[in-house]
């Protein structure tokens, strides 16, 4: 659908949420005295032509021969935050029209940016966001004064912070770890509201791959290999996200209203930055719309492994939130199609045939396993446990033991600390 399909559409959309809004009486007047005029056009003296709208309502009260207050209707369809620009844009011209009582709705299916949200605030805007009818809210009412705090210009502690003065090995294990949870299948999101896209697997693997192909296409057609100074070069040029360092206890986090990733000191240079930035751009691209505050968002506790199920329950948004840009990471980090052609090339070099790593309870076959897993998880700086559930997840594990399960294996693995 090209752009001005899309904007028709939440147009549209937009049309049902203010006849939603006018039937339950939000803006205070009652509905038989209003009329709504989608594609308004009204004379600017100031430019000596007509400016037109996306709608206009027009209030007139009973034996009125013309309308009294005119609120004036802004529909925008934005994947990101709202941009300060769009606001300013919109209250120019709704003042050039020139009407002393004419009042400024804002309609958009993201948050403001914080600049956007303070001048609509202190101008007295009306700001509706939603996507329809049946799932919308009012951030702001004409004369709001409440501080509505359902923004989250951070996304802190992607890591446990305690672990930041345990050395770098403890670190990059708790990566490891936030890594192969991220693998693992996650439960039914439905119950996650807040904004947040409920992605499948499928989904965030094709916004990772999508990413990966405007940074560089032969990642994909021809397995180049990534590094963290490449990868920050791409955030760089293709988004202008500033790259800081951070002495504070945080090992990284995300600021959507600076454009910046944050990444601790404590982790620059080592095997697992790459992941860490890719985490922090995970969110960047998943979570640009999110609507929970900063402090809500703290509050919700990290998922918890139920040996049950063998799955981290994600019962609340912050641990969908985390699990998304985990998963979003991984794809980054071990992306499929340079992961088969680097395992179909060191099976080539074993002898084997392409395709599925083979292993049984035969000395040589698992001392082949051992090497071709440990080449991996150093060509793409993780931890071998993570490159067998991958590999096992993407059913590239040929197992014939009669002595261990893939669950065995991982287990193993696991026992040494993602080593």
């Amino acid at each position: 659908m090209d752009t001005k399909k899309v904007g028709d559409e939440f147009e549209r959309r937009g049309l049902e949420i203010i006849t939603r809004v006018i039937g339950e009486e939000q803006l205070g007047h009652t509905a038989k005295f209003l009329k709504v005029i989608p594609q308004a056009a009204y004379y600017s003296p100031k430019r000596k032509k007509n400016v037109v709208f996306d709608m206009v309502i027009e209030v007139w009260p009973p034996g009125a021969t013309r309308y009294t207050i005119i609120y004036i209707i802004e529909c925008k369809n934005y994947q990101k935050r709202v941009p300060v620009k769009e606001i300013k844009s919109f209250l120019f011209d709704v003042h050039e029209i020139g009407f002393a009582n004419a009042k400024g709705i804002f309609i958009s299916n993201s948050p403001l940016q914080e600049a956007a949200y303070n001048i609509a605030e202190s101008t007295g805007m009306m700001v509706i966001e939603g996507e329809s009818a049946d799932n919308y809210k009012i951030v702001l009412y004409k004369s709001n004064r409440n501080r509505d705090t359902a923004k989250i210009p951070f996304i802190e502690g992607t890591l446990d912070s305690t672990l930041i003065d345990t050395g770098v090995t403890l670190l990059e294990k708790q990566i490891d770890e936030q890594l192969w949870n991220a693998l693992q299948e996650s439960v039914d999101p439905s119950n996650i509201s807040y904004g947040l896209d409920q992605l499948s697997k499928k989904d965030i693997e094709a916004l990772a791959n999508a990413e990966l192909d405007k940074m560089n296409p032969h990642i994909l057609s021809q397995a180049y290999h990534i590094s963290p100074k490449s990868f920050g070069e791409f955030l760089t040029e293709a988004y202008g996200i500033e790259l800081t360092t951070l002495k504070s206890s945080d090992l990284g986090n995300c600021n959507f209203e600076a454009n910046k990733i944050g990444i601790s000191e404590s982790i620059k240079g080592t095997a697992r930055e790459l992941f860490l930035m890719a985490h922090e751009f995970g969110h960047y691209i998943l979570h640009q719309r999110l609507r929970i505050g900063q402090q809500l968002y703290d509050q919700f506790s990290d998922s918890e492994y139920n040996f049950n199920t063998s799955k981290h329950d994600l019962n609340n948004p912050r641990q969908w939130i985390e699990w998304q840009a985990n998963y979003f990471a991984s794809c980054i980090v071990l992306p499929r199609v340079p992961l088969y052609v680097r395992l179909s090339t060191l099976l080539e070099n074993l002898g084997r045939p392409r395709g599925k790593i083979y292993v049984d309870d035969e000395f040589q076959n698992n001392k082949d396993f051992n090497e071709i897993i440990a080449k991996l998880a150093h060509r793409f700086s993780v931890s071998k446990t993570t490159v067998i559930f991958k590999l096992n997840e993407l059913s590239w594990i040929d197992n014939h033991s009669k002595m261990k399960t893939i669950g065995t294996l991982i287990e193993e693995f696991r026992e040494g600390l993602f080593t």
